[in-house]
């Protein structure tokens, strides 16, 4: 699961292969979910939901979140395997009562470990509390067929795979910043390891993307005055020390060396400070807002490549 964070752990040409398995997936499951066996092959199906919030900020995608509960080993296969695999055995890939069940568990069972780490951690001797806002929730949806032209699939399957990848990478962006975000009260260090986290594979996501581009001579000016403006090759906060600690919660190295200096050391503030050691003495919140400077930057710039305003959004039930 862990893994499942880095939106898709290899380059853009393996991810391209995963997306595109998913996505082959996803619309046999939706389109077989029709009831007149006639109107599968008319492709008047959804195949990908979208979800926003209330200022039309994607926050998720149903393809997405469809990755999130399936085997890497089999999706990194070509697609006349999957295909395969499905129809071996199409319930495992289907959206029924089972998969629900099985995902219910697995969520059960991260909060069982959870409340176990909070107990524990209430008799460290530190002056933190964990306290959260409790805001409402209104989300909304929109429905589309990747097969088929629309504003989000301007060129229908040319080019969908590069669409899906900005797509998944935006969904991953701005849940921290638009839904987490609203329930940070007493920030202890949680809050900026999920903002960072996100930031720093957006980063590499999307220097993966740029790289592929280049290399298959794709970059049209458009595209590039994408990259432009998101300036990536010039991130500023990327540290693999700091990203190791989020990803490991290690405070030491691969050979046993405390990360954090003696000099910054302070068991009172965010980190303890890790933070000011990895970042030449920068605090624990001027880093958070500049991360969230950066992470609102480059959201707004993949809005605008995927024409989200065009979406039309409607209230989720």
């Amino acid at each position: 699961m862990r893994l499942k964070l880095k939106v898709f752990e290899d380059g853009y040409s393996k991810s391209k292969r995963m997306m595109l398995n998913i996505d082959y997936l996803q619309n046999e499951v939706f389109k077989n979910r029709l009831k007149f066996k006639i109107t599968r092959v008319w492709n008047i199906h959804y195949n990908l939901g979208i979800y926003a919030d209330e200022n039309n900020h994607v926050i998720g995608n149903t393809q997405y979140n469809y990755y999130l509960l399936q085997d890497n080993r089999l999706l990194k296969k070509n697609l006349e395997e999957v295909i395969k695999a499905y129809n071996s055995t199409p319930e495992k890939f289907s959206l029924k009562e089972q998969n629900s069940k099985d995902a219910f568990e697995y969520g059960r069972k991260c909060g069982k470990i959870l409340a176990y780490a909070q107990r524990i951690l209430e008799d460290f001797d530190a002056s933190i509390s964990v306290s959260i806002n409790t805001p409402s929730k209104k989300f909304y949806y929109a429905d589309y067929n990747t097969n088929k032209k629309s504003t989000l699939f301007p060129n229908g399957e040319d080019g969908k795979a590069i669409r899906l990848y900005l797509l998944h990478t935006l969904s991953t962006l701005n849940f921290p910043l638009y839904v987490l975000k609203k329930y940070e009260k007493n920030d202890y260090g949680w809050f900026l390891k999920s903002y960072y986290i996100s930031y720093y594979y957006t980063v590499h996501k999307l220097r993966d993307l740029q790289q592929y581009l280049i290399q298959n001579k794709l970059l049209t000016p458009e595209i590039s005055s994408y990259f432009t403006e998101l300036d990536i090759e010039n991130a500023k906060y990327l540290n693999s020390t700091f990203r190791n600690y989020i990803m490991h919660s290690n405070l030491t190295d691969k050979n046993g060396n405390f990360l954090i200096d003696s000099k910054y050391l302070d068991k009172d503030i965010p980190l303890f400070g890790l933070v000011e050691t990895c970042f030449d003495g920068m605090s624990y919140y001027e880093l958070k807002d500049a991360i969230l400077s950066e992470v609102t930057k480059i959201s707004d710039i993949l809005s605008r490549w995927l024409n989200i305003e065009s979406l039309k959004f409607k209230p989720l039930d």
